[in-house]
């Protein structure tokens, strides 16, 4: 090789432009040690990119990758081609890109034997970055040779960096997006941003929150999470962090909402909506290079991404087990709860808080009032609850509470109720109906054990209201037999298995049967019936009752056809009809209807309408019976006198009869002072122009004493018992519609 004098580069020693103390590694590997002297010599202290060159020796192409398997970072190879053998260089190319898969470091083949091996087929095969005769390389094609590989393993280096860091980018923001609070997600930053700059894990990451709102609005600075040696950063406010010098500066990097980047350390500043911003303050102890400052600048906008899933995240975790009105658990979060508790096997009391009549308040003095209340019960409810205990909104008006309670507590809890709740201008006495239940005793679900205590608290406000009532597991039962009686109901409409049996209504003066009460039966496969007062109050509660209440009414109507054809033309129709059937809006059109196509006779359909019914709307109740009255059909106040109906309403109800309830027929025979009420409700029916019927007459006495105050009718078993159509066809016939009286 030539060495040409006047082309020799020499550093300064002292050289302060130099970046830092690093230095570019070449491996010179040539069989001939002069090689070696004079490659050295004539690259010693030259800077190439501002860098000093750290020569590293092989003398052979086994020396060569040994030495490559054991060093790092050599940015270029001076491989002679024609060593021991005269390919054993292009070997060494082919085992360094192959096997030992280093694709960044450059390879200058040399070769003082020209022709050896084709030029071209090598530099494509093998990626090398030039192929030279050693007699051409004067020092100053050497080293511009030298400054053409080092920059392009340079470039290629800052390539594989960005690409790897990418990579590392992306794999990182898929497991930080897999966290779901803002601790572990912080924690993770840290660690991933420190793996991705290849730097221990210290750093701190601090929020800006917005502590008061106004015109001068006031901010704190919350430390999230700390790494490494800022352990004793914990997440109190950084403010009151132990290294004010930092404090500071993370403080006016989120002031001035700018990233920092200095010799020893970084500051990332994240910008956030709603008034949160984010700084990431991260110990380097060495300057980034601009490459690591672009994946920072990547990956800070992952970082803010995350924040704002988080963010949402915990928006969507508020509304599906928060309760937004009073913010405390809700319905989820408690059966959740209850769940766990099964799951820790640990005895629990779970309480539910009923707000009676809270609905009146709401339509009295409007729902933000209302809510206002439902606001007033929490906070005084939370001043008598340990913190052990969860409280919950688990319906508009109804509270629970859950966890170990004594009776005592349990006490306390009800006694807030005492002192009543100041709500703006208004001063409101509540009182609560409570039912209470131990986990144990209930289903092993969370929405098991709620049901339970729920069915508890529905037997206590419709038969213990204002108290506290415990559940037994026998509730659950009789609840699970009225479900499965009210389904068995069902099928039994839809497959017309109910029956109607007839009872005879009796004239007290003359014996003769004026008409019948129709009476819905639900026969059994045993041959027994399921007693109407079971079924009857069932149906009205599921609303079957008004499948149950076309079935009766079309039968009856049927039947009643059938009956005057056979020349019972003057037998009426008696039909009970429930509050929810006589105020639904098809009932009149479908009487109308049945009327027509049966043919029925004017005055021989007789509606009943117990006086609770006729009492409940009574301007709504008149209109209806207006109506009735057009189509010809008569009504009938039954149960009269167990109520306390207006008389001014009952003269405007227009009845053509009055039913005096078996209650007070019952005792008549027995004690002639029971007779009394029953006498009042005759002479009044007689007053009004209404005819009196009384039911329940089972002995003759009754009978007697009924017919001595005047009473015009009377159905009873004394009489006779109800019966099918076909039966009574038969006994009507053999009677000749007369009985005894």
């Amino acid at each position: 090789m030539i060495v040409d004098d006047e082309q020799i580069l020499f550093a300064d020693e002292n050289n302060n432009d130099v970046e830092n103390d690093l230095a570019w590694r070449v491996l010179i590997v040539d069989d001939e040690p002069d090689v070696h002297l004079t490659t050295e010599f004539a690259l010693k202290n030259t800077l190439i990119v501002e860098r000093k060159i750290e020569f590293l020796h092989a003398y052979s192409g086994s020396e060569a990758i040994k030495v490559l398997t054991q060093e790092h970072d050599i940015a270029v190879i001076l491989l002679d081609v024609v060593m021991e053998n005269d390919e054993e260089g292009l070997e060494v190319a082919k085992q360094v890109r192959n096997q030992l898969n280093l694709q960044d470091v450059r390879i200058i083949l040399r070769t003082g034997h020209p022709g050896y091996a084709p030029e071209f087929q090598v530099i494509r095969d093998y990626a090398i970055n030039d192929y030279k005769n050693k007699a051409e390389l004067t020092q100053n094609r050497l080293l511009t040779m030298m400054t053409t590989a080092i920059r392009s393993y340079q470039q290629i280096r800052a390539i594989n960096t960005s690409r790897r860091g990418l990579e590392m980018i992306i794999e990182a923001s898929a497991s930080l997006f897999e966290r779901r609070s803002i601790d572990s997600f912080s924690y993770a930053i840290l660690n991933q941003l420190a793996g991705l700059l290849a730097l221990q894990s210290d750093g701190i990451i601090c929020n800006r929150i917005l502590k008061r709102k106004g015109k001068k609005p006031q901010y704190e600075w919350q430390i999230l999470a700390s790494t490494g040696h800022f352990t004793h950063f914990t997440t109190e406010t950084l403010g009151e962090a132990k290294n004010l010098e930092i404090a500071n500066t993370i403080e006016h990097t989120l002031r001035s909402k700018t990233s920092l980047f200095e010799n020893n350390y970084v500051i990332i500043y994240l910008s956030r909506p709603a008034d949160e911003d984010t700084a990431i303050y991260l110990e380097t102890n060495r300057i980034l290079s601009a490459t690591e400052r672009q994946l920072l600048e990547v990956f800070s906008t992952s970082i803010a991404v995350g924040f704002e899933n988080l963010t949402l995240f915990k928006q969507m975790q508020d509304l599906a087990y928060i309760d937004p009105l009073c913010h405390i658990a809700n319905r989820t979060q408690f059966v959740a709860q209850l769940s766990q508790f099964y799951l820790e096997k640990k005895s629990k009391t779970v309480l539910l808080i009923d707000i009676d009549h809270f609905s009146q308040i709401n339509d009295a003095l409007g729902h933000l009032i209302g809510d206002q209340l439902l606001q007033s019960i929490v906070q005084r409810i939370k001043l008598h609850l340990k913190d052990s205990l969860l409280l919950a909104r688990v319906a508009i008006d109804v509270f629970a509470v859950a966890g170990e309670l004594s009776e005592a507590e349990i006490q306390s809890i009800l006694d807030i109720f005492i002192q009543p709740f100041s709500v703006a201008s208004h001063l409101l006495r509540i009182h609560v109906t409570v039912a209470a239940a131990n986990v144990w005793d209930t289903d092993p679900s969370g929405i098991g054990c709620l049901k339970d205590v729920t069915i508890a608290l529905n037997q206590a406000k419709k038969y213990n209201r204002g108290e506290l009532l415990w559940y037994s597991p026998a509730m659950s039962r009789a609840s699970k037999q009225r479900l499965d009686l009210l389904h068995d109901l069902e099928n039994a409409i839809k497959n017309e298995q109910l029956t109607v049996f007839y009872q005879p209504q009796i004239n007290l003066a003359t014996g003769y049967v004026i008409g019948v009460e129709a009476l819905v039966r639900w026969p059994q496969p045993d041959g027994g019936f399921i007693p109407p007062d079971q079924f009857i109050p069932l149906a009205e509660q599921s609303g079957l009752i008004i499948e149950l209440g076309t079935f009766v009414l079309e039968t009856v109507c049927k039947q009643l056809n059938a009956w005057h054809k056979e020349g019972l033309d003057d037998l009426s129709m008696a039909v009970n009809v429930s509050m929810i059937q006589f105020n639904h809006p098809g009932l009149i059109t479908q009487l109308a209807n049945a009327i027509r196509e049966y043919e029925i006779p004017a005055g021989l359909l007789e509606v009943e309408i117990t006086e609770s019914v006729a009492m409940q709307n009574p301007e709504a109740v008149i209109q209806t019976i207006e109506k009735l009255k057009k189509l010809g059909i008569k009504l009938a106040i039954d149960d009269f006198g167990t109520g306390f109906s207006s008389l001014a309403y009952l003269q405007k109800l227009n009845a053509d009869r009055l039913k005096i309830d078996r209650a007070f027929v019952r005792n008549m025979a027995l004690n002639n002072s029971d007779s009394s009420i029953a006498e009042m409700v005759i002479n009044l029916g007689h007053k009004l122009g209404i005819s009196v019927i009384a039911e329940g007459v089972e002995f003759p006495q009754q009978a007697s004493i009924l017919r001595t105050l005047g009473c015009d009718e009377a159905q009873g078993f004394m009489f006779a018992k109800p019966a099918p159509a076909n039966s009574l066809t038969l006994w009507f016939k053999d009677t000749g519609r007369y009985v005894a009286v």
